[in-house]
């Protein structure tokens, strides 16, 4: 089986942050809290990274089963307790503006998450999706 390898390299900042290279890419992690407010924080980062995942996947699936769609938007949201530090729930909704079929719609859906990476390293049993579709004859 053909292996995918995946690195990121963080360099501190001497506070709580640190600049990410990752390929040719570089990006901020900090917080607002006790840092500097210089970029994201992880949790951020996270949701970005499940919501990017997402995206990956939906598009590529809109694509492969050529469906007309005019505009999507995803949104990944999460909280917490102050006391415990893990997310408690993590969510998402895709807004998607189509006049494909429903049925087709929610496919995409199901293999997305199936076959998203990130989404099945944080594990489907932890994040809640749901779909609006909106028709194009009704904006």
């Amino acid at each position: 089986m053909e292996r995918l390898e995946y690195k990121a390299e963080l360099e501190w900042d001497g506070n709580v942050g640190s600049e990410v290279k990752v390929r040719d890419f570089s990006f901020r992690i900090d917080t607002s809290t006790d840092g500097r407010n210089a970029g994201p924080n992880p949790t951020e980062y996270l949701l970005a990274a499940i919501g990017g995942c997402l995206v990956v996947n939906w598009g590529r699936l809109i694509k492969k089963m050529r469906l007309n769609v005019e505009d999507m938007q995803i949104t990944v949201s999460g909280w917490r307790d102050r006391e415990e530090p893990r997310l408690k729930e993590i969510t998402y909704k895709v807004r998607i503006v189509t006049d494909e079929p429903e049925k087709k719609i929610l496919r995409i859906k199901e293999l997305a998450e199936k076959y998203g990476t990130v989404f099945n390293t944080v594990g489907p049993e932890k994040i809640r999706g749901e779909v609006e579709i909106v028709k194009k004859s009704q904006q």
